[in-house]
């Protein structure tokens, strides 16, 4: 598959950026919230995903320029993020019952909050992290290189649309889908995307290699010649 074809992004962004192993968090944190509010705040945490990640994706670049970070060395951190995000998922043992979340950060009391602290909660914890996380954001950031080089940003910006959209929709339905698949469905389902993340995260450490070991080979044939 060419890495810069809108396969390519999409099947890397849904297997790093799915928000299936937040639906146990995500159903604790809107207990006894009323259905219009719960909607709503799916619609906020949604647009605070998709300003995100395309932010990072026009600026990701001009970021890594202004810290002085090389984009193989980018690409090597990243890689290595991702490959951690991987086997964390496939070594994933949690119960999806949403369990896992700690009571202090309920936000099941939002409708007697006003809408600074609703927004806030829509942004964090439901946007951010638990919808995109700093794996997303890393990948974005280097897809978004190769878009910038290959001429296919409108690949990247589809492949995240389309990421926003099956999250929003995920989470509208997040308790007819853990009903149906059942703690040992979304157990092997979030196995399967660990798997695709870990080869996308060796895949970018390979690539970040490479682009350093061909900056040194062109240096050492510069001071021979």
């Amino acid at each position: 598959m060419d890495a810069s074809s809108f396969q390519h992004y999409l099947i890397g962004l849904l297997a790093i950026g799915n928000n299936v192993s937040a639906l146990g968090a995500f159903l604790l944190h809107t207990h006894g919230m009323p259905r219009p509010m719960v909607l709503r705040l799916i619609l906020m945490s949604s647009l605070a995903c998709l300003i995100t990640l395309v932010l990072f994706m026009l600026v990701g670049t001009r970021i890594l320029d202004f810290f002085g970070i090389s984009v193989s060395a980018f690409q090597i951190a990243g890689g290595l993020l991702l490959s951690g995000v991987g086997m964390k998922m496939m070594n994933s043992g949690q119960s999806f019952a949403g369990h896992d979340v700690p009571e202090e950060h309920s936000i099941g009391d939002l409708k007697q909050q006003n809408d600074a602290r609703f927004y806030s909660a829509a942004v964090v914890p439901i946007g951010i992290p638990l919808t995109i996380g700093a794996g997303t954001l890393s990948a974005v950031v280097l897809f978004a290189e190769t878009a910038q080089r290959t001429g296919t940003m409108v690949n990247l910006l589809a492949a995240i649309v389309i990421l926003v959209g099956v999250n929003y929709g995920i989470f509208r339905c997040s308790r007819r889908i853990l009903a149906w698949l059942g703690d040992v469905g979304v157990s092997v389902f979030i196995k399967l995307m660990g798997l695709f993340t870990l080869a996308i995260g060796v895949e970018f450490v390979t690539r970040g290699l490479g682009m350093i070991y061909m900056n040194l080979r062109s240096a050492a044939i510069g001071s021979i010649g």
